[in-house]
């Protein structure tokens, strides 16, 4: 009896997870993996938000400044927000690909990647808060692109502020 019980449970996970990779829509192959913060979140300091990303296997992403002018860059969007000012967003570098039928490799990010934000908070700045944001990147499997796609998520800075 408990042998069935776990076998029919450890099917129906499998299914479950198998639901979940089928209501993604094609070109959805970045996800969140976590937004970390660096340094003491308090009124009037700075402070690092790394946005970790991670990426499905086998695709890619454009790099933030990618190798032409047509491709779509990856770009973290961050919603106006009192008591914090967007001082710099630094992207990382990307990789140069080269794609078959392309005359010149591609700048993509792959796997995971993550993006540095550097905020300033305001000396009166009403901890915790949050900052909304949206990741725009276009997906891609070899020389096949999607189109671009919205990740939606929140950066949270201070005190018993939860990520999204």
């Amino acid at each position: 009896m408990k042998r069935s019980f776990l076998a029919l449970a450890m099917l129906a996970s499998a299914f479950a997870v198998a639901a979940a990779e089928a209501q993604k829509k094609p070109g959805e192959a970045a996800s969140l993996d976590r937004v970390e913060i660096q340094g003491d979140a308090k009124a009037g300091d700075n402070v690092v938000a790394v946005v970790h990303v991670k990426l499905e296997k086998n695709w890619h992403v454009q790099s933030n400044k990618p190798s032409e002018p047509t491709f779509i860059p990856t770009v973290l969007t961050l919603a106006p927000t009192p008591g914090v000012k967007v001082t710099t967003i630094k992207y990382p570098e990307g990789k140069s690909e080269k794609v078959q039928g392309l005359a010149k490799p591609l700048s993509v990010y792959e796997e995971d990647f993550q993006i540095n934000v550097l905020l300033a908070l305001d000396a009166r700045a009403k901890l915790p808060l949050t900052i909304p944001a949206v990741l725009t990147y276009q997906a891609c499997q070899g020389a096949s692109c999607y189109p671009p796609k919205r990740l939606k998520l929140d950066i949270a800075v201070g005190g018993e502020a939860k990520q999204k």
